[in-house]
């Protein structure tokens, strides 16, 4: 009961306390009699701005997409069309390259391109139109909103390893309201017409890598004598650049290297004849080298000469193997050195 009595008089006992806190006054200053009162802004009062008002894009702006092994973005995209190439081994010279490549894209779209310089650095184009289609299936009609000049412009280094080439907008015509340029817009067409230049270089780069895998490489050893009159192979490479390749080459032929002595540029290895795994078959790659000789231990010496190097095959006892058996491992070791990928 008495527990009811204090769960109904809870109200009672816990009273509000008064809010003590200093309440913010408004304080109006006295302004004497031969002053005028200053105005007082609201709140939220929006202030004005004086000054013209700058264009406020609708939508975000087109950016510069190096897209080319060789392209790299400049400090400058953000605001203007460029974009700078450094030379590396799918381009060669870089001047001629980019230069082939810019006449190139044009050349692909019937579009005119004039060289406005004597070292063809500067082009100009011919109005590029472009076209909205209207209508559908037998009724459709190319209506042409705009067309537009531009300049392109190559900036090489003294160096000759880097050049800089930017796109700018020289002249722009519409036919369409609609089709009118701001500043921005502007803007983003010279880096479209940008990008596609860019495109048309990362094309040419990869037709290049394709070209470079799939042609043959040039193997300069050839089968010779060494100083003593036995058969041997000659390479043109140095002593030391023939003894860093080799590995990869043994790897080829199945040799495994059980024990070397850099001093006497020697190699000694085991030989089994490799076997021709069932995926390989499958997947129809080539068969691996095999070489004429018994599955047994070998040195492959190496000695300095006029010519280059000589590589000698001997065997486990250093003893020189035979003319014929060296003819007919010539096939094998220049299969082996292109499989390897090494200059040999």
């Amino acid at each position: 009961m008495s527990l009811s009595a204090v769960l109904l008089s809870g109200c009672s006992v816990f009273k509000d306390e008064p809010d003590t806190r200093a309440q913010r006054q408004h304080v109006n200053l006295d302004i004497p009699a031969d002053l005028s009162t200053p105005r007082q802004p609201g709140k939220y009062d929006i202030p004005q701005i004086n000054g013209a008002t700058g264009e406020v894009a609708d939508k975000s702006p087109v950016l510069v997409l190096a897209t080319a092994t060789s392209s790299r973005i400049t400090d400058e995209a953000e605001k203007r069309a460029r974009v700078m190439f450094e030379r590396n081994d799918l381009t060669g010279e870089l001047l001629p390259f980019l230069q082939t490549e810019i006449r190139d894209y044009f050349a692909a779209q019937n579009i005119e391109l004039m060289a406005t310089d004597s070292q063809d650095l500067s082009f100009e184009t011919d109005w590029i139109k472009r076209f909205r289609t209207e209508g559908f299936w037998f009724w459709q009609d190319a209506k042409q909103l705009d067309e537009a000049r531009y300049a392109i412009s190559i900036d090489p280094k003294p160096h000759g390893r880097t050049a800089i080439v930017s796109v700018n907008l020289l002249e722009h015509r519409y036919f369409d309201k609609q089709a009118e340029l701001s500043k921005a817009a502007a803007r983003d067409n010279e880096v479209m017409l940008l990008n596609g230049l860019i495109n048309q270089i990362s094309v040419a780069e990869i037709e290049t890598a394709i070209a470079n895998r799939d042609r043959v490489q040039e193997v300069g050893l050839e089968p010779g004598l060494n100083k003593a009159g036995e058969p041997a192979f000659i390479t043109t490479q140095s002593i030391d650049v023939t003894w860093s390749q080799l590995e990869p080459v043994f790897e080829q032929l199945n040799f495994t290297i059980n024990d070397i002595n850099r001093s006497v540029y020697t190699y000694y290895v085991s030989y089994k004849k490799p076997s021709r795994g069932m995926w390989s078959s499958l997947m129809g790659r080539e068969p691996p080298p095999v070489l004429p000789i018994a599955d047994n231990d070998y040195q492959i010496v190496l000695q300095r000469s006029d010519a280059g190097t000589v590589i000698n095959l001997l065997s486990k006892d250093g003893q020189s193997l035979s003319a014929d058996t060296i003819a007919a491992a010539y096939d094998p070791f220049v299969a082996a050195i292109r499989a390897a990928k090494v200059e040999l």
